[in-house]
């Protein structure tokens, strides 16, 4: 039975109720999980704090959002949350400074082979994802947010490496979980993040990996310093 979720860390809480939903086999691998609307209800949270962890799950590759069609668990869900839970044990008693190390460690790296790695596919997602980056300082806090995940996630994803997505992957919600230390920067500070994001997108742009790298390295150092 679902149950419903406390306030206190609630994307890492209403993620952990959907992954033992999947391991009980609460949901058919390959087949249509409930809509945002209907978990929303049923775990008594809001329509965003769903989308956020559906947003994991998919970076996880559990699970499958379509647009127009709905969301679909993985056929190997179960596998790959399995996988999952040996590399998060590492995780499990690790500070937030901890996770941040390991971040940027990790980061780093996928800016690297993003641009060592880069496509012609993939410079018209740049240039776009530059493009709204720079447009970021003058869009609302949800508007910066999503611009935010979609940088991490782009670059990530263009390192073109499963298995440090996968990594990256079992330590997000708690990353995500203390983003919300963001949402009331100064105006100078959330400057300097955005146009550090833009540092990294050109260097991938220009196929340059190790300027992409130390670009990534000085703006998750950047965040760092602003959560302490």
């Amino acid at each position: 039975m679902i149950q419903a979720i406390s306030r206190v860390t609630l994307t890492q809480s209403i993620l952990d109720e959907m992954l033992k939903l999947i391991k009980d086999g609460a949901w058919e691998p390959g087949g249509k999980i409930p809509s945002e609307n209907e978990l929303a209800s049923a775990f008594s949270v809001s329509r965003n704090s769903i989308r956020e962890a559906v947003k994991i799950l998919n970076n996880m590759n559990v699970l499958t959002s379509c647009p127009g069609q709905g969301t679909f668990l993985a056929e190997d869900a179960i596998s790959r949350i399995l996988s999952l839970e040996v590399i998060d044990i590492g995780y499990r008693n690790a500070s937030v400074m901890e996770i941040y190390e390991i971040r940027t460690l990790l980061e780093s790296q996928s800016a690297y082979w993003a641009a060592l790695r880069v496509t012609e596919g993939d410079i018209g997602e740049l240039n776009e994802l530059l493009r709204m980056s720079r447009c970021a300082e003058s869009c609302d806090i949800a508007e910066q947010n999503r611009i935010h995940y979609l940088f991490h996630d782009t670059v990530i994803r263009m390192s073109k490496n499963s298995l440090l997505l996968h990594m990256l992957s079992s330590i997000k919600a708690e990353i995500d979980a203390h983003h919300a230390s963001f949402d009331n920067l100064p105006p100078a500070d959330i400057t300097n993040l955005i146009n550090d994001q833009e540092k990294v997108i050109t260097a991938i742009l220009n196929k340059r990996p190790e300027e992409a790298r130390l670009a990534m390295i000085s703006h998750l150092e950047r965040a760092m310093r602003l959560i302490k």
